[in-house]
């Protein structure tokens, strides 16, 4: 077996697992751009496990316990079923990691291959580290505020705790105070989260220290917030305060004023990652790396930027820009408009589950997605915030879609994978893959897998948790129709022998009447005889069991074809086909042997006798089971005079 993995990887292209979250921001949209462009110009595959954050956007409305970002820290497991060679590990981006998994504790639940760690210059288990000089940076802003603009009071805003650039860029903000002899206090400092929706740190940043006269962001996405709240306050920066950013992000240089920053080359900083895969692929033990960062000089700081600084070329660079925002907004908006109106059409198959995955592969064909899946686990799972995700065992392949072609499966055709301790090789085809978390609050339930471009990933992402919605929406469909069956099962069935009730029996006789058109049937009555006296003489649970037996004994003599009901309490009704009187006979001679057989056998201190009376009716004449069951009942009177005196044993 492992000789055959062995060969199939010989044959097929390296294949690099690129982790990645909160793509919502700047630096990890530019991150996959760049090395999914890389890795497709050297021949590789690539699946890229894409984790978000949306509790950002929303810290004014929702209540962190009503957040379900921390799903995202289980998408990473499923990288196992993909047989990668390596793993490319943006450590900084995984903020939905913070406070639950540290990233040597994320390492050891990956599969064991190369890791090349970006962001994270801490060494961990089987990897290589590549990271920008953050100290400096953040170091060169600070000390071109003070000797450039002769500013004092430089306040800080940094990012998430225990994110190493993060972490760094503090540190080049403490360096740099120190050495140019500065004061700090802690009011100084405030904590952000990498988002533009900071405001509520700046607003008190700048409440208890009035006379800031800088504000020194760890990257530039937080200084849209500083740029909103100075705004308000009627600080006009570049004037009465002084902003610097970090990260070079495209929207820096078109903010009002433009913003001073450090860059992040992305492009050195892919082709690195890149050359260092290349480099441990072919065997080899690359150094890590950590890559310098160039001050940007632009307005925010308080200079005055002539206009011939920023040239023709940038402003031609700049509207070309601009245009190709504009086109990929109207691409945008396209897909959502065609995306809403096919999700409102799925929603219709939400009570059937094959129904639902056959849509969604007309509705991703619909989109020209060129190949996609959709892998779930056995049974979907509940997560909690503050777990710890278990490693799945198993994974169900439920929509394969190529182009213009789909399948999907059902849970008893579902092709099945089980994991291997190596991985398992043959879940997925070969392509540059997107792989989305299809979850619903705390509910997960697998992946969605498409082969796109990056430019693409925001419209698959509002559509993976549309898809999660609707499965959760499905599930409860579900299980409501479940529910609904056993509340009419249970409202027309006999509890304690399962047969039908007075109210079951009249239904399903209407149709078994029709079914057995142009027939001689026969309705029957049977009573257990001298129950009373059982439940007197010995309890009413012996009374129970004799119910049961008398139950079974005519479950049997009459066959499953015949509708049978316990009508009383030791009263039942039956209804089946004869051709002749000598048939009916031999039913009741059946019933009677049939008791006497079981009491033959039986230890019980009393005796199991049912008798029967018989009316042979024609299905034509059939008007409702009271009437033809009037005779039958007379015949019972009949029968029951010849039972014996005491079912008693002697």
């Amino acid at each position: 077996m492992e000789t055959e993995r062995i060969t199939e990887r010989k044959d097929r292209k390296k294949r690099i697992g690129i982790m990645v979250g909160n793509y919502h921001s700047d630096h990890p949209r530019r991150l996959v751009q760049r090395i999914w462009e890389l890795l497709g110009a050297k021949g590789m595959e690539a699946r890229f496990y894409l984790g978000t954050e949306s509790s950002s956007f929303l810290t004014n409305i929702i209540d962190i316990s009503s957040n379900f970002d921390y799903q995202y820290a289980s998408l990473y497991g499923s990288c196992w079923f993909d047989d990668l060679d390596a793993l490319i590990i943006s450590a900084g981006t995984l903020c939905i990691y913070q406070g639950q998994m540290t990233v040597n504790r994320l390492l050891d639940r990956l599969p064991n291959v190369p890791v090349i760690l970006l962001e994270n210059d801490r060494q961990a288990r089987n990897s290589t580290w590549i990271i920008i000089d953050n100290y400096q940076g953040i170091a060169t802003c600070v000390e071109h505020l003070a000797t450039e603009h002769g500013l004092r009071k430089i306040l800080f805003i940094k990012g998430p705790d225990g994110n190493c650039d993060s972490d760094e860029r503090l540190e080049g903000y403490l360096g740099a105070m120190k050495k140019l002899g500065l004061p700090v206090t802690g009011s100084m400092i405030g904590y952000g989260d990498f988002s533009e929706n900071v405001d509520a740190v700046v607003e008190k940043l700048l409440d208890e220290n009035p006379g800031a006269e800088a504000i020194v962001s760890a990257n530039d996405e937080m200084c849209i917030s500083i740029y909103r709240v100075c705004e308000k306050r009627g600080l006009v920066i570049g004037k009465d305060i002084a902003v610097t950013g970090f990260d070079n992000a495209e929207m820096s240089k078109y903010m009002d004023p433009p913003l001073t920053t450090v860059e992040q080359n992305y492009e050195t900083f892919s082709q690195e990652a890149v050359d260092m895969l290349t480099s441990i692929l072919a065997g080899e033990k690359p150094e890590c790396v950590r890559i310098p960062v160039p001050f940007i000089h632009r307005a925010s700081c308080g200079s005055i930027m002539s206009s011939s600084s920023s040239g023709g070329d940038d402003y031609a660079i700049g509207m070309e820009e601009l245009r190709r925002t504009r086109r990929q907004r109207e691409d945008f908006q396209h897909e959502v408009w065609i995306g809403s109106l096919l999700m409102r059409e799925l929603l219709m198959e939400t009570a059937d589950m094959k129904k639902f995955l056959e849509s969604l592969g007309a509705c991703l064909s619909y989109l020209k997605v060129s190949n996609s899946y959709i892998a779930l686990l056995e049974k979907p799972r509940t997560l909690d915030i503050g777990e710890t995700p278990t490693l799945p065992k198993n994974l169900k392949l439920y929509l394969v879609q190529k182009g213009s072609e789909y399948t999907a499966y059902d849970d008893e055709t579902a092709p099945q994978f089980t994991l291997r301790d190596d991985g398992a090789s043959n879940l997925v085809p070969s392509g540059m893959y997107m792989t989305f978390l299809l979850f619903y609050e705390k509910y997960q339930y697998g992946t969605l897998n498409v082969e796109i471009d990056p430019g693409r990933i925001d419209f698959f992402y509002m559509l993976s948790l549309e898809i999660g919605s609707s499965i959760r929406h499905l599930q409860m469909s579900i299980e409501q129709e479940r529910y609904k069956a056993e509340l009419q099962t249970l409202a027309r069935h006999d509890n304690l022998t399962g047969l039908y009730n007075r109210l079951g029996l009249v239904g399903m006789a209407a149709g078994f009447v029709k079914t057995n058109g142009n027939k001689k049937l026969v309705a029957l009555m049977a009573d257990l005889d001298h129950l009373k006296q059982i439940n007197d003489t010995f309890g009413h649970s012996a009374g129970d069991a004799a119910i049961i037996q008398s139950a079974e004994i005519l479950r049997k003599c009459l066959g499953k074809a015949a509708p049978l009901g316990r009508t009383g309490g030791d009263e039942y009704m039956a209804l089946f086909a004869a051709k002749d009187e000598k048939a009916v006979e031999k039913i009741e001679r059946k019933i009677k042997e049939a008791c006497r057989k079981y009491n033959e056998k039986s230890d019980k201190p009393y005796y199991v006798e049912l008798s029967v009376g018989c009316n042979v009716f024609d299905s034509n004449d059939y008007t409702d089971l009271s009437s033809v069951m009037e005779q039958a009942d007379r015949n019972l009177y009949e029968a029951k005079k010849s039972r014996r005196e005491s079912v008693i044993r002697g």
